[in-house]
């Protein structure tokens, strides 16, 4: 199966599903289409960052629907998962499953957040809640697992490698998962940043992993300047 079959399949599987699940139950009042659902659901359409849809009005997702027994808030009919409508999906050819089979939501909010992207919580919240060695865990090809230092701030992907609570050398912002890892899809296996997906990579951008390790790993021991370029000691001299 092609990349592209693969993605249509696991968007239309999630449909199916989707579709099923999309009826919240009965809505305790009566409503219509023009019912002001922000007067109860004030709290959807606030916050640090709010869906762009959310500003068009509920029904760019939603539908009211009357029966006999009262009203029911239900999605979209859509082909495949809603949030394709506006976000045209991706083909990877190293494809995060939950990005792949339209989970949307279990990573972002549709509706407002106070983190970045609508994430449901901070990027390593999110990822360490599936991908975290536990108990009754087990490593497998579809899920993998990495174990971490009690704090959960150090131990991947080697003992004493930060994953969280010091900053980035290329970005300046918090290390999290996202500092090497892409979180729908690479063409590297792991889902790893390679290329000019990592800020002023080195100049050979498709060779090996090691070339995003060795780009942080300059910058912090002061061998290499914003460009890549090992830094000209004479001139450094000179200047002083």
């Amino acid at each position: 199966m092609t990349i592209a079959a693969s993605l249509r399949f696991g968007m239309t599987i999630a449909g199916l599903l989707g579709s099923s699940l999309c009826y919240a139950g009965l809505h305790p009042i009566h409503l219509d289409e023009s019912s002001n659902c922000l007067e109860c659901h004030a709290d959807h359409a606030t916050g640090d960052h709010v869906h762009p849809a959310v500003k068009q009005g509920c029904t760019s997702c939603h539908n009211v629907e009357s029966r006999e027994d009262g009203s029911y808030v239900v999605l979209k009919s859509a082909t495949s998962v809603i949030c394709a409508k506006c976000h045209q999906p991706l083909a990877f050819v190293n494809q995060h499953f939950p990005y792949t089979s339209g989970m949307c939501i279990r990573c972002h909010n549709p509706h407002s957040s106070v983190n970045l992207h609508l994430l449901r919580a901070k990027v390593n919240e999110l990822c360490l809640d599936c991908h975290l060695v536990h108990a009754k865990g087990a490593a497998s090809p579809y899920l993998p697992l990495i174990a971490l230092t009690s704090n959960n701030r150090i131990g991947h992907p080697y003992g004493r490698h930060p994953v969280s609570g010091t900053p980035d050398p290329l970005t300046g912002s918090e290390m999290s998962c996202i500092s090497c890892h892409l979180a729908h899809g690479s063409t590297k296996a792991h889902l790893l940043k390679m290329g000019s997906e990592i800020p002023e990579d080195a100049l050979n951008q498709n060779t090996e992993t090691n070339d995003m390790c060795r780009k942080c790993h300059m910058r912090l021991w002061g061998v290499a300047d914003v460009s890549g370029k090992k830094k000209n000691k004479k001139s450094k001299r000179e200047a002083n």
